[in-house]
């Protein structure tokens, strides 16, 4: 008889714990489970610039946004919010978004691998911002990747089309080019948004 009363009791308890059934919250059981927590973790990759160039080749058919940036690079770090905005805004079917860092400077007994230390700057950086995307040490050193590019200097944007091609290169070369000229991701985002609406 006591456990018969055990077990009315245990079942009560449990009904009381969770507010209501599915059923008595109107709710379907998937909701009311706890929702699934953010898995993505900041990680980086060494590539040359022929393996940078092939990796956004691979994401054909989707817009690519690649940021050219540097942690001795104050307007970098001051934009890279707001590649991590986009980066959330929009289905990895839609945007990838690509970070490559030119910090490797090609000093003797220096190498890229170097700076993916999770105590270095590089990493503490992407990590404090959740830089959750495709993040590239150039293993190229900075001034011969800066040559391939054709840029004088970071920070610089480069977004691609879904056809592969080169849309627009954002930058703050060229005479005249002010604080409060440069180029932020608010210039960026309208191009996003009109290029993911056209079709590959």
């Amino acid at each position: 008889m006591n456990r018969h009363w055990l077990a009315i009791g245990f079942v009560v308890l449990l009904a009381g714990c969770g507010g209501g059934s599915p059923a008595e919250t109107g709710k379907p059981a998937a909701e009311v489970t706890l929702p699934a927590t953010e898995t993505k973790e900041v990680t980086t990759k060494v590539m040359d610039y022929s393996g940078i160039q092939m990796l956004i080749e691979s994401y054909r058919g989707k817009v690519v946004v690649v940021d050219i940036w540097s942690t001795q690079c104050p307007p970098c770090i001051k934009e890279l919010p707001g590649l991590v905005a986009l980066d959330k805004a929009y289905s990895d079917e839609d945007v990838k978004c690509i970070t490559v860092s030119l910090d490797y400077g090609g000093i003797a007994g220096e190498t890229p691998d170097q700076y993916q230390a999770a105590d270095g700057p590089l990493m503490k950086i992407l990590t404090g911002l959740g830089v959750t995307c495709d993040n590239i040490i150039a293993a190229d050193d900075s001034e011969a990747m800066l040559k391939k590019l054709d840029l004088l200097a970071p920070p610089a944007v480069l977004v691609y089309g879904r056809d592969g091609k080169l849309a627009k290169r954002f930058d703050n070369e060229g005479e005249g080019v002010t604080e409060e000229t440069a180029f932020t991701y608010e210039d960026i985002k309208p191009l996003v948004a009109e290029l993911v609406k056209e079709k590959s």
